[in-house]
């Protein structure tokens, strides 16, 4: 089955507005249909395979109606490289594509996406506690993957690039922040001391763990209250069949630049 990226598009919008607890036909504009989910289609991004899922990592199968072929749209939207966003009081769904963006092909290998970060430089603090968590979430996703990676192969290399690419490395910014050197070495040490602690079978069925994480699989709490100086912000993980010792808590502090604007970006971020 071919579909043209146009054709899909302007069906997801019909489909996500069709979606939940429809009436009769009423002056609202819903209407009643009946429609099969057909688990046999499968589909291809850009010639590779591709699953649509929930943020939790669940499965969707394709709604066919009246020879059409539906999906939720914000799974096609991402897949697709384009970001979408719903406005539920008046019901539009806004699908906005970029030339620069590149369709994502993450569940290729049927796994929920990658190790790499969702930021483009620093990383700074705003909005709401729960819109930081959010955010914070899909970091954390990317890093608990490095985590697993690095006590695998004992290569730290992918860590220090995400330090680079998303730590703020200023020596005005606050005594609680340590720089990037700092943190590459510090885990670096604690990666060493691990591998060389524990029996390669253990570590392997461990880092596999981490590996194969899933955003469901851990949650994100909020450390303390913003102050002048410093707020944190937390990633806990036990992966199934460990408990004690070998939960996994990723902490993330932010502090504000003294020469700066009062703007919190991230300085510290460690497993322990």
């Amino acid at each position: 089955m071919k579909i043209k990226k146009s054709t899909f598009i302007g069906s997801l919008v019909a489909c996500s507005l069709a979606f939940g607890a429809l009436g009769a036909v009423a002056s609202n504009g819903i209407q009643d249909i009946e429609a099969a989910l057909d688990s046999n289609i499968g589909f291809k991004v850009n010639g590779l395979s591709w699953t649509p899922k929930k943020e939790s990592g669940e499965k969707l199968t394709a709604l066919v109606y009246d020879g059409d072929v539906y999906l939720p749209v914000s799974a096609t939207a991402e897949a697709l490289g384009a970001n979408v966003s719903l406005n539920v009081s008046n019901k539009v769904v806004n699908i906005n594509s970029s030339s620069n963006a590149k369709p994502s092909t993450s569940n290729k290998k049927d796994s929920e996406d990658t190790s790499k970060s969702s930021s483009s430089g620093p990383i700074k603090m705003s909005g709401t506690d729960a819109q930081m968590m959010e955010k914070l979430q899909k970091e954390s996703l990317a890093l608990i993957k490095i985590y697993g990676k690095a006590l695998k192969s004992g290569n730290t290399s992918e860590f220090d690039k995400y330090i680079d690419a998303n730590l703020i490395d200023n020596p005005e910014i606050d005594f609680f922040d340590e720089g990037r050197k700092s943190q590459k070495d510090k885990f670096k040490t604690q990666i060493q001391g691990l591998i060389k602690a524990n029996d390669k079978k253990t570590l392997t069925k461990y880092a596999d763990q981490l590996i194969n994480v899933k955003s469901a699989d851990f949650k994100m709490i909020s450390m303390n209250d913003k102050t002048k100086i410093y707020k944190s912000y937390k990633a806990v993980y036990y992966p199934e069949g460990w408990t004690g010792s070998y939960g996994v808590n990723l902490t993330f502090g932010f502090s504000p630049q003294k020469k700066g604007n009062g703007e919190f970006y991230l300085g510290r971020m460690y497993f322990n």
